[in-house]
């Protein structure tokens, strides 16, 4: 890899990596933050013991819903484009997001909550607008 002048003009920033759009420093490879909030995700899991629900940091772009494991050290995507539906479900005690998606060859289905029934219906509001492109008023 070369090392560019002081008075070279590049639109682009270079890492070992990469070269990308300095913009990436200001807001990140996902773009905008749209919505930030720590939910709980219910774990696919099958031999989960004990409680199934982890508290993740969760982070809506355009592009897709980005949460981090519980240490914070490890990001996970779903890209907008890979989510095939979007519900709000539950049961009498709490309400729940299920959202499907499918990468390939493979598929899920995750559960996720807010702290709140009114916090879990902003989520649902929000994904409804970038999966569908549309808003929804909820109806009880």
């Amino acid at each position: 890899m070369t090392t560019m002048e002081a008075d070279d003009v590049s639109p682009y920033c270079s890492t070992r990596s990469s070269p990308h759009h300095p913009g990436v420093h200001a807001t990140g490879a996902l773009g905008d933050i749209l919505k930030r909030d720590e939910l709980e995700k219910c774990t696919t899991c099958r031999f989960a013991f004990g409680n199934p629900w982890k508290r993740r940091t969760f982070q809506l772009h355009r592009t897709g819903l980005a949460y981090y494991t519980d240490t914070q050290d490890h990001q996970k995507f779903i890209p907008m484009n890979d989510i095939s539906q979007v519900r709000l479900g539950g049961n009498s005690e709490r309400l729940e997001i299920h959202l499907s998606w499918v990468s390939g060859s493979k598929s899920a289905e995750h559960r996720l909550r807010a702290d709140s029934d009114e916090k879990t219906k902003e989520w649902f509001r929000a994904l409804l607008l970038y999966v569908y492109g549309m808003s929804a008023p909820l109806t009880e």
